[in-house]
């Protein structure tokens, strides 16, 4: 329409133009010019009305489109038929991953093969595996709603197994809801922090790491974080064995120092809590099934647990600690590891710890130390457990570890007193 409008216009001037010999007749050379300002004038005050015009249309059209698209229930972001099209939907995914291939090899030295049952002195296992894929997923679906999802690969004894790991909704978090957030899904709640600088898990997370569909709400700003949640737990107790209910919660608290603050010390230092240890990835899987149906696992009485943890950088330097410790004992008979020597089943209160130092001395090199233990877990794991890796990352994102590990299982009068060496050897991408 505006062009239509604008080439009349020009026409008008043109024929002006080409008769103006004819008008030159009447008129004088200085009227004939009067005149053309006159014309030119009225031109650009109707180019001006009709821009506002096209305005005024456009502004129309967006809100017809708005309305289309609160009544079709199409999303916001998506054109209408016959406009230009936006921003791909697949502009807003964002892929992460990483693969890594292991060759370990473990040796053990029993010290009593005195006790019926017990292998020779010596027992030597190696193996090269591929370890872990995962695959991640992430979208900004828009300023207030993230979603994420993990996708993870696990060679073990039990086979080949791919599983989805992790999916979440993210909503807040952002200054417009002043720091409180709200997440929801499959993940893993934050029961303490369990890092490592390491290749291998340490102990507390191969003992207290939890992973349970849960919803929980929390705030957070540049110096602290606080969340609680709450999830359906398949450990269950003796009295509520017929009942499926939410029943297990967790809580975390800690402080974290911005960039730049401090004198350049990263600091990380928080306190968490679980209502049931019970569920944790590992105790779950040793619970004793005391039901006449076999379908649920249950415990005379839940046992929370307390974590507590301090992550600290400075330079070149980095450190960690951690300690996480059920609050009451397993009654004997409800965990199936729970045995002496004899096979006697006892009482057991599951406690780790973990102390790790790293040093960067050039910036693709890591040397790393480890110093951890548990307590009360039987031959499950060791009492004491000590090594070292050393991290060379050979090219971006592509590392080569080499890692040894030191661990005692003392004779107590329950456990059998036996060394183990584990040698890994990793080599790792990131994308």
């Amino acid at each position: 329409m505006k062009i239509l409008m604008k080439m009349v216009l020009y026409m008008v001037v043109l024929g002006v133009a080409f008769s103006a010999p004819a008008f030159g007749e009447s008129l004088s050379n200085y009227e004939l010019m009067q005149e053309l300002k006159a014309m030119k004038s009225r031109i650009e005050t109707l180019e001006k009305e009709l821009a506002k015009k096209d305005t005024e249309m456009e502004a129309m059209k967006q809100d017809m489109h708005k309305a289309h698209i609160a009544g079709s229930g199409k999303e916001a972001g998506a054109p209408a038929e016959g406009e230009p099209e936006g921003p791909k939907w697949y502009d807003r995914i964002e892929l992460s991953g990483a693969v890594e291939v292991e060759f370990g090899n473990i040796h053990e030295d029993f010290k009593d093969n005195t006790v019926a049952g017990l292998p020779s002195d010596k027992v030597q296992e190696h193996d090269l595996t591929l370890a872990t894929v995962e695959l991640g997923v992430d979208s900004q679906i828009n300023k207030y709603t993230k979603g994420h999802i993990l996708f993870l690969y696990e060679e073990d004894e039990d086979g080949d197994r791919v599983r989805l790991d992790e999916g979440t909704i993210f909503l807040g978090g952002i200054e417009e809801t002043y720091g409180f957030y709200l997440l929801a899904g499959k993940y893993y709640p934050h029961f303490g922090e369990l890092n490592t600088f390491l290749v291998s898990d340490p102990l507390t997370l191969e003992i207290f790491e939890i992973r349970e569909s849960a919803a929980q709400v929390g705030w957070e700003n540049d110096w602290f974080s606080v969340g609680a949640g709450a999830f359906n737990g398949d450990v269950q107790e003796d009295f509520n064995r017929e009942n499926n209910r939410i029943n297990g919660f967790f809580a975390d608290v800690n402080m974290h120092n911005p960039e730049g603050t401090l004198g350049g010390v990263s600091l990380l230092m928080g306190l968490s809590y679980l209502s049931s240890v019970a569920d944790s990835d590992t105790l779950e899987g040793e619970v004793n099934d005391n039901n006449v149906d076999g379908n649920i696992n249950d415990v005379s009485d839940y046992v929370g647990g307390i974590a507590t943890y301090l992550v600290a950088e400075y330079g070149a330097f980095s450190f960690g600690a951690e300690y996480i410790a059920a609050l009451d004992d397993f009654r004997a008979g409800e965990m199936a590891y729970a045995v002496d020597r004899l096979g006697a089943a006892r009482d057991t209160r599951p406690v780790a710890w973990n102390f790790e130092f790293a040093y960067r001395p050039i910036d693709n090199v890591q040397l790393a130390v480890r110093y951890e233990g548990s307590d009360e877990m039987y031959d499950l794991f060791p009492e004491d457990q000590y090594g070292f890796a050393v991290s060379w990352e050979l090219f971006k994102y592509t590392t080569l570890s080499a890692e040894y590990l030191h661990g005692e299982y003392e004779d107590n009068g329950t456990t059998v007193d036996r060394d183990q060496d584990i040698f890994t050897m990793q080599l790792a991408i990131e994308f």
